[in-house]
């Protein structure tokens, strides 16, 4: 019996210890079978990391990537020159740049670093609340960027590069830096962009992918307060593009129009402040008068010299200061109050036809300043008139 019960022992331990190789055997399998996955993943992962490493700025080899250069844009108009470049995005390829690079313009050349020109162009598109445009680009473009997602989250000392013609010098350069604050529209960055960067694009320097657009430099500060401090300091910033901007669709060239329009509403206000500080004397007009900053009443008056009020100015100056106008202290005050008057009309004129509720919101925006800078030279001119009479 105790022989039996030890066969039949020995013969359960011999299957027991089968079924446990038999189990070892499964997971060894499922352990090869997890190694064979981890190898895969590891795999992509490191082909992932290559291919994220070959789409930052910099190749492999420490040059610039072309790809990115060549999609950064010359920008020049017949008043000012900028910066932009070629994105991918909504499914279409676009201009972007900052709204004031093509404000005041009435032409525009866009070409690459490699001299490319572009010429074919959709609708333009202004975003609400920022100094920022894109426009639809018709053509077939190899090299384009690309925007980082909405959801990124653009952390404060983030390496970044802004390219840009910087200076307006028509060429393309890079200047590295990092971001120094964030806010729901904005970025502040230390690359040293200057004027000419303004519309170039702020990338990452990992990937490559742009996270903002140079829109703007704030002067340095000598107070008291900012003494040591970064605020002492030029400071230089970017509207961000991770963020689901309201797009107004219109025309390139109504957007040049408001522009224009703007542009001759500030300078017909600068006129009539210079006009305003006037004064009728035998000897003359005092033209030599400032009327901000180091700009004289005869430079503005010489920018306006088509303006007909503007040539009876000059006339009257000329003549009082030969000596050759002999009128009395009365008619001279008469004379010049008629067209003291006569600017002021034209710029109520102006004022009544000044329409920016239907203005793209960069221009909206600079409207709000300009018609406030109108009422004070109107209210200027006013007082020059009640002194004259």
């Amino acid at each position: 019996m105790f022989m039996i019960k030890g066969l039949v022992i020995r013969a359960l331990a011999v299957c027991f210890l089968s079924n446990i190789c038999k189990a070892d055997e499964a997971d060894k399998e499922r352990i090869r079978e997890l190694e064979r996955k981890m190898a895969e993943l590891q795999s992509a992962q490191a082909k992932t990391a290559g291919e994220s490493n070959a789409g930052g700025l910099y190749n492999k080899d420490g040059r610039v990537n072309p790809r990115i250069s060549n999609s950064v844009l010359i920008i020049q108009g017949d008043v000012s020159v900028g910066t932009g470049f070629i994105v991918s995005a909504d499914g279409k390829k676009y201009v972007y740049t900052a709204a004031h690079v093509f404000s005041g313009n009435s032409r525009l050349t866009i070409n690459n670093a490699n001299g490319t020109a572009f010429k074919k162009f959709g609708a333009l598109e202004a975003a609400e609340g920022a100094d920022l445009v894109r426009l639809e680009i018709l053509e077939d473009v190899a090299d384009f960027l690309e925007i980082v997602p909405v959801i990124s989250t653009l952390e404060i000392n983030t390496s970044i590069a802004a390219l840009g013609n910087g200076g307006g010098n028509g060429v393309i350069s890079v200047e590295k830096g990092s971001v120094l604050g964030t806010s729901g529209d904005s970025l502040e960055v230390d690359a040293g962009i200057i004027q000419g960067n303004s519309g170039g694009p702020v990338v990452e320097l990992s990937s490559g992918k742009a996270i903002g657009v140079v829109t703007h430099l704030t002067n340095e500060r000598k107070d008291v307060w900012s003494q040591g401090t970064r605020q002492a300091e030029v400071r230089r910033f970017a509207c961000r593009l991770n963020k689901e901007w309201k797009w107004k669709v219109m025309k390139i060239g109504a957007f040049l129009a408001e522009g224009k329009s703007l542009a001759e509403f500030d300078n017909l206000t600068r006129l009539c402040f210079a006009v305003a500080t006037l004064q009728p004397l035998q000897s003359g007009l005092r033209l030599d008068a400032q009327v901000s900053g180091n700009t004289s009443v005869l430079e503005i008056l010489q920018q306006n010299q088509n303006n007909e009020l503007v040539k009876s100015l000059i006339a009257m100056n000329t003549e009082l200061a030969s000596r050759k106008n002999a009128m009395s202290a009365p008619d001279l005050r008469k004379k010049f109050t008629s067209l003291l008057s006569q600017i002021q009309s034209q710029a109520v004129r102006s004022n009544a036809a000044m329409k920016p509720q239907d203005f793209a919101w960069f221009h909206r925006s600079r409207a709000a300043g300009s018609i406030q800078a109108r009422k004070v030279c109107l209210a200027a001119i006013q007082t020059n008139l009640d002194n004259l009479r």
